[in-house]
């Protein structure tokens, strides 16, 4: 079987550690924050070593933020998502076009975060298989109900908060261009650089994207 046929049947050559347990909820500390990742892959790429690329970070402030408290927080925060990434991806996102930062940047928090994870899969692409392209807030709400059912952390989250975790995972598909301004579902195109650096994480890498089967056949012909 050749990498476009596992990529269409989701059979992965490898499998990588995700998010698991309790829902992890600290994504609404930042968005995407396309430059700012790209540069800590840089400063990691070069040092390959997480703790000597955060001492660099902060050190030299080389995401110029104001305070050093901001600075910090949003490094933390951005690095978490980044040590999900393998070499390959990481390798890409430091020197990738823009649409292949946005779509590793958005593998990233779904590998970081299983809420964003399970609503890529069960919401955004069962939509767009389904080619009922229009993504609401009801879609959202819907699967929040569903999933507070079952953990207590979603279900003990103040109403402000709610709404601050739906409004950051919206940004997130509006800067991955994943959904336009008036939510509506666009389908993404995955380079054939980005087939290759996604199949360590198949079949959840492609199910996370708004993408058929038969295109990413096609991608590889």
């Amino acid at each position: 079987m050749n990498r476009a046929q596992q990529a269409a049947s989701g059979r992965p050559e490898k499998t990588s550690t995700l998010q698991t347990g309790p829902y992890k909820l600290s994504f609404t500390a930042a968005s995407l924050f396309i430059a700012d990742s790209v540069k800590i892959a840089s400063v990691y790429l070069r040092t390959n070593d997480w703790g000597e690329a955060k001492a660099r970070i902060e050190d030299h402030n080389i995401l110029q933020y104001d305070t050093a408290s901001s600075s910090i927080r949003i490094s933390r925060e951005l690095r978490q998502r980044l040590k999900t990434l393998t070499k390959d991806q990481l390798e890409l996102l430091a020197e990738g076009t823009q649409p292949e930062q946005k779509q590793l940047l958005w593998l990233s928090v779904c590998k970081c975060y299983s809420f964003i994870r399970e609503f890529a899969i069960e919401v955004l692409r069962e939509r767009f298989l389904t080619m009922d392209l229009e993504l609401t807030d009801l879609d959202y709400d819907a699967f929040f109900n569903r999933k507070a059912d079952w953990h207590e952390e979603l279900d003990e989250l103040k109403k402000t908060t709610r709404s601050k975790l739906k409004q950051v995972l919206f940004r997130m598909l509006r800067e991955a261009d994943l959904i336009s301004e008036d939510q509506a579902i666009i389908p993404a195109t995955l380079s054939r650089r980005m087939l290759e650096v996604l199949q360590p994480d198949a079949p959840m890498s492609f199910e996370i994207f708004p993408v058929s089967s038969a295109s990413l056949l096609g991608a590889q012909r």
